[in-house]
């Protein structure tokens, strides 16, 4: 409830803002609009520590889910530097956005903050590794029922045990290179923004976001969410998929959805591709600012 109310704000925030000049009417959805996007960030990022944990949860014999853990226990150390990973790389990224995308005081404040929190991501990042890698113990499917059986997944067996989140690393080492990408992108990141350079720095920023995501991604699959309390309860890949006639009629609908929505997106910014100027914004005070 806390993150739909949160993003609530956003949309609403970005027109009612310029409805009015009072001072403290602004304020308040500034506020608003920060919250709007700094929770979500947040709360994602803690919930994908918890899932690198195990989610206490159970099924019964009849696939009904429970949860056995609390609010607060979501709350733990692991998961809320795991938040701020996500806070911190989502910021950088839209810092580097509005340096290049905007000019004199505003280009300069966004300049600093993609400068830090790029290097907050990596310490952030490598810290959560190292964390993971020691501290954390992961899950492994031990044995699977036959792929054309009926799905269930209490069928299958899943063991916990230290370092099976580097399973996947060592069978496949090509993905090594996401970890390293979502650091060294971070440090280039940083340094790019300062030289203002910061069409290469959005570049070297998404490059940052794909390798941390990947590098979760792969440490976690085919798991999509561990149980801490009962480890064959996880759901896996093959717990989710959807049957044969929906990822069918699904393919096609993407086929023909898909080039359009990139059409329409890249035509959008194409058409408001420009540095956005001081002049601008308060030429049109009550529109959109």
């Amino acid at each position: 409830m806390l993150v739909l109310f949160a993003l609530f704000f956003r949309p609403v925030g970005f027109d009612y803002r310029s409805k009015l000049t009072d001072a403290k009417w602004r304020t308040a959805w500034d506020w608003g609009l920060f919250a709007g996007g700094a929770i979500p960030s947040l709360v994602f990022g803690i919930a994908f520590g918890n899932l690198l944990l195990g989610v206490p949860f159970h099924l019964d014999e009849f696939l009904r889910p429970f949860y056995t853990g609390s609010f607060w226990g979501l709350l733990n150390p692991f998961a809320l530097l795991t938040g701020i990973v996500s806070l911190a790389m989502l910021t950088m990224h839209g810092a580097v956005w509005l340096q290049l995308r905007t000019e004199t005081v505003i280009a300069e404040r966004a300049r600093t903050w993609a400068k830090w929190t790029s290097l907050v991501t990596v310490a952030a990042f490598a810290l959560a590794g190292i964390w993971l890698v020691l501290g954390v113990d992961g899950y492994r499917v031990v044995s699977m029922p036959a792929f054309d059986a009926v799905p269930n997944p209490l069928t299958k067996e899943v063991v916990q045990e230290a370092g099976a989140w580097l399973t996947n690393y060592t069978l496949y080492p090509f993905t090594i290179a996401f970890p390293l990408l979502g650091i060294v992108g971070g440090l280039l990141t940083s340094l790019l923004s300062v030289l203002d350079r910061a069409g290469l720095a959005l570049a070297t920023s998404s490059l940052t976001l794909t390798g941390i995501i990947l590098t979760a991604g792969s440490a976690m699959f085919p798991f999509i969410m561990p149980s801490s309390t009962d480890p064959n309860s996880s759901l896996i890949a093959w717990d989710a998929v959807s049957s044969h006639l929906t990822l069918s009629v699904m393919f096609w609908a993407a086929v023909v959805f898909v080039p359009i929505i990139l059409g329409y997106t890249t035509w959008t910014y194409a058409k408001m591709w420009r540095r956005v100027t001081v002049e601008e914004i308060r030429s049109q005070d009550h529109l959109a600012y």
